[in-house]
């Protein structure tokens, strides 16, 4: 094999790039590099630290297979990987497995035997299995037919009743015993495997080698978190049906991520779990250029962000809680159902195995400004301010400074987005405490700007004195990426005495307020947001 690696600091003959040259590799916002990149334009490819010097190499890597245009990676189930499934083979005899639908089981010879007769869906099943949502595993048992005069196959389910049943394994219609395995996703946290007869007259069947093992795409990449950056060129004409671009699933409909271009010209992404759809978006046919070179950006955290990029700014994205779904099967140009086959271009798939955000996407981070209150919050304000910006929140009602860098610091794949602060109330420890914590939030991203925390008279003097103090430091550290919001509050207050005595004292107008005078009406944040992106756009960003 044809191969260099980084410690190294020597190419092996045929090898893509220069001696100590990564330059090519994609890396997130953190400067973290892709720990699989299949560069099949230029055919060179990189996993796990090392470099190769064919994308076929790199697909060998990870015991991907390609087929025309398409590649499909998946399955892996580490060789220590835990059993998960007790009394599997039936040493401990019948144990905790049960029958269902008027089946019965017995241990013949170490082995299960179900029998019925005029049955519908004769099953017996396992003990129950620890499994998580949003992970994947793979099912293996024998089985055969004895006396039946139907098939035999084995299933996983979430529920003690079998039903819904999960990705079934290859039915057996002979007296040979088969060797099979599945994946599936966990859509809960436990699961059982069973044995199941099709429709009567029924008779005896057998199986044994029953196991349930923890399964990944690949060696250091599973769900629920991850991302994928796919470099694709679009068919000459559409497709008259569904054509994927990617997909990531568990070898079935249920649960898995998925990217297609449609008969109309859009491209739909998709999210679904335990067979509900959680997540859809729809890519406008107008963004989607035929026959040419497009970029799709996919990025979960596998809990609450589910965030889309075509092309870097087109964006689209989920920030809130949705149920993770599993997957362990990577498909480029292809979907577990046959005929949905790319028809199109694959340039070359990046894959992370953490959160990466489209860099476009906006970070808010600050306390109840951002997070809400009243249904005034800074992400809705800057949405329909700046058509083209969206926005993912880390707003923490009632928070300082150090709970605010926690949360920045604990969502690392946010890191190459663009970060808005705003701790609309300066309650911090000291103003030695709050630029220690300003100057680590401005390190993390490249891009940031930081917005004046509010004066208001029921602040009392001395933490008005503080704001004013921590507003300046902001001002002289930052410059341009310092916003102080006073001026555009100040602009919208009316002829009330309360607010021109609030202007003439450098305070946040009473009627910009709430009932609470502490958070903002709609109009003064809709205000704030737009002098926001003003200045985002003055800075370029």
């Amino acid at each position: 094999m044809n191969e260099f690696k980084i410690g190294l600091g020597l190419a092996l003959p045929g090898a893509s790039a220069g001696i100590g040259d990564f330059s090519w590799l994609p890396r997130d916002g953190s400067g973290n590099r892709a720990i699989l990149y299949l560069d099949l334009a230029r055919n060179r490819g990189w996993y796990d630290g090392q470099a190769f010097a064919t994308e076929a190499l790199a697909l060998a890597a990870v015991d991907g297979v390609a087929s025309g245009g398409t590649r499909r990676i998946g399955g892996y189930v580490a060789s220590d990987a835990p059993e998960l499934l007790a009394n599997g083979d039936f040493a401990a005899g019948i144990g905790d497995w049960t029958a269902l639908n008027g089946a019965t089981a017995a241990v013949v010879s170490g082995q299960l035997e179900m029998s019925g007769a005029n049955l519908t869906n004769a099953t017996v099943r396992s003990g129950a299995a620890a499994t998580q949502q949003g992970k994947t595993y793979r099912a293996g048992a024998t089985y055969r037919k004895g006396t039946a005069s139907s098939s035999v196959f084995a299933f996983a389910s979430r529920s003690p009743s079998m039903s819904p049943p999960g990705n079934g394994l290859p039915a057996n219609a002979t007296t040979t015993p088969l060797v099979a395995t599945r994946t599936f996703a966990g859509e809960g946290t436990t699961h059982y495997l069973g044995l199941r007869m099709a429709s009567g007259p029924n008779g005896t069947v057998y199986g044994d080698d029953f196991s349930i093992r923890e399964a990944l795409a690949f060696r250091g990449f599973s769900t629920p978190a991850f991302a994928a950056v796919i470099t694709f060129r679009t068919p000459a004409s559409l497709p008259v049906s569904a054509r994927v671009l990617f997909s990531f699933d568990d070898d079935g409909a249920r649960n898995r991520y998925r990217a297609a271009l449609n008969p109309d010209g859009t491209i739909t992404v998709v999210a679904d779990a335990n067979g509900v759809n959680q997540i859809s978006h729809v890519i406008a046919a107008g963004l989607v250029t035929l026959d040419a070179e497009h970029r799709l950006h996919v990025s979960s955290d596998g809990a609450a962000r589910y965030l889309v990029a075509l092309d870097d700014v087109n964006l689209y994205g989920q920030d809130a809680a949705f149920t993770p779904a599993g997957a362990c099967w990577v498909r480029l140009g292809a979907s577990p159902t046959p005929g949905e086959e790319w028809t199109g271009e694959i340039l070359s798939v990046a894959l992370f195995a953490h959160e990466y955000a489209p860099p476009r996407f906006l970070w808010a981070v600050g306390d109840s400004y951002v997070g809400g209150t009243g249904g005034v919050a800074l992400p809705a304000a800057v949405e329909t301010t700046g058509a083209s910006r969206q926005v993912v929140s880390t707003g923490i009602g009632g928070s300082d400074l150090a709970a605010q860098l926690a949360a920045m610091l604990a969502a690392p794949g946010l890191h190459g987005c663009l970060l808005v602060h705003w701790d609309g109330d300066a309650n911090g420890a000291s103003l030695a405490a709050d630029q220690a914590a300003f100057e680590q939030m401005a390190s993390l991203v490249s891009r940031h700007i930081f917005i004046g925390s509010g004066r208001r008279a029921n602040s009392g003097a001395d933490k008005i004195a503080a704001t004013h103090q921590r507003n300046d430091w902001l001002s002289l550290r930052f410059g341009p990426r310092y916003l102080d919001p006073h001026p555009t509050l100040q602009g919208l207050a009316t002829g009330s005495a309360e607010d021109i005595a609030a202007v003439a004292a450098g305070l946040i107008p009473p009627s910009c307020l709430q009932a609470d005078g502490t958070h903002l009406t709609l109009a003064a944040m809709n205000a704030v947001a737009a002098a926001i992106v003003e200045r985002l756009d003055a800075l370029g960003f």
